[in-house]
């Protein structure tokens, strides 16, 4: 199943396939400072977390703005129903209100990230490689998995990622210092606040 990761244009759910691990797939929209995100999950964990914009381009962070569940697709289904996306949306509330980012990070389908790939490996060691507040170049994650000279394929995976900002793909940048494109080079101000945003105390 292609779930669209964060800065792709994102795919109504109601056009989504049932998730063959968990069935029925339910999407919630949460407001933030840096603006709605959406939350794809199934009863087997999450499929998806990216901010609903496509770009930057009308980027308006306000750290004043709350986090709360706006929508729920399904008339009478919440967030607190499902527990990946219930993780979900408290980790957000604790990354942007009190400057937590725990590396347990809720529970991800297996239909969406393979372990057993490069991809999958460098994705899954980046929320303890590079906890809040640091940084961790595309060489050294490269290296972490085994291939220090595959710094453009740990690119790739961070371009692919599809739970962002709780594995931080905002936290890697290149060997230069430089930032590096964030969501394709779409969101490059979105990943600049971020960094930001996790080095003021």
């Amino acid at each position: 199943m292609n779930i669209p990761p964060h800065g792709r244009s994102k795919m109504p759910v109601e056009k989504m396939e049932s998730c063959p691990f968990g069935g029925k797939i339910f999407q919630h929209i949460v407001s933030s400072p840096i603006g709605d995100i959406e939350i794809i999950s199934c009863k087997n964990g999450l499929h998806s977390v990216f901010q609903c914009e496509v770009d930057d381009s009308n980027f308006s962070p306000d750290i004043k703005r709350p986090i709360v569940i706006k929508s729920d697709r399904e008339v009478n289904l919440k967030v607190k129903d499902f527990d990946a996306a219930n993780s979900c949306y408290l980790w957000l509330k604790d990354y942007f209100t009190q400057k937590i980012a725990s590396t347990n990070i809720p529970k991800i389908c297996n239909s969406v990230m393979k372990s057993d790939t490069f991809s999958g490996k460098a994705l899954q060691l980046l929320p303890s490689s590079a906890p809040f507040g640091t940084t961790i170049t595309y060489k050294d994650l490269a290296q972490l998995c085994g291939n220090a000279k595959a710094s453009r394929a740990a690119g790739q995976a961070m371009s692919t990622n599809p739970i962002s900002l709780l594995i931080p793909c905002h936290r890697v940048i290149s060997s230069n210092g430089n930032p590096g494109n964030y969501a394709h080079g779409k969101k490059n101000k979105i990943k600049c606040w971020l960094l930001s945003f996790e080095k003021t105390t």
